[in-house]
């Protein structure tokens, strides 16, 4: 256990590292905002985020619009951890321990497997998350099933025998 948590934190530090955005460029310092009006880099902002082997440090810009007064952080987007705390591989892993056991002994599970401290309800909201988002996507393929374009017959009809 001692060399995993050691292995965790090393991994988690250079992690960190590595997810240091600097600051965009002069032609890159301005991006469109959903009103219409530009978002300018401000600052670059800092947030923890709990990955596979601990809890890394985000440091990332900020765009904020001077019309409409919205912060933007397309790293976040990039990074697939806009409007969460979890790294991709800590959600998938949420998912399947929610999905084979009570979200109390998964929570268990992501503790004694891969040292990761979660709570049953941050498991039981990741596995439910993902559930509807499986099944939104299964309702659209079998929309475009049933939605078949077929083509317009064009002419007369054929004599009968």
């Amino acid at each position: 256990m001692a060399f995993r948590t050691a292995m965790h934190q090393a991994g988690a530090a250079a992690l960190s590292q590595l997810l240091q955005f600097a600051e965009p460029a002069a032609e890159q310092r301005a991006i469109p905002c959903p009103c219409g009006h530009k978002a300018v880099c401000r600052e670059l902002r800092t947030r923890p985020v709990l990955t596979a082997v601990g809890t890394v440090k985000v440091s990332r810009p900020c765009y904020l619009c001077g019309h409409c007064h919205v912060g933007q952080f397309p790293a976040d987007v990039e990074l697939d951890i806009e409007n969460t705390e979890f790294s991709p591989g800590v959600r998938r892993m949420d998912a399947l321990v929610g999905q084979e056991s009570p979200f109390r002994r998964g929570s268990r599970q992501m503790k004694a497997l891969a040292g990761l401290d979660v709570t049953a309800k941050s498991v039981e909201r990741t596995a439910e998350a993902i559930g509807a988002d499986i099944a939104r996507r299964e309702q659209r393929e079998i929309q475009r099933a049933v939605q078949l374009d077929l083509p317009v017959i064009i002419g007369e009809p054929a004599p009968i025998l």
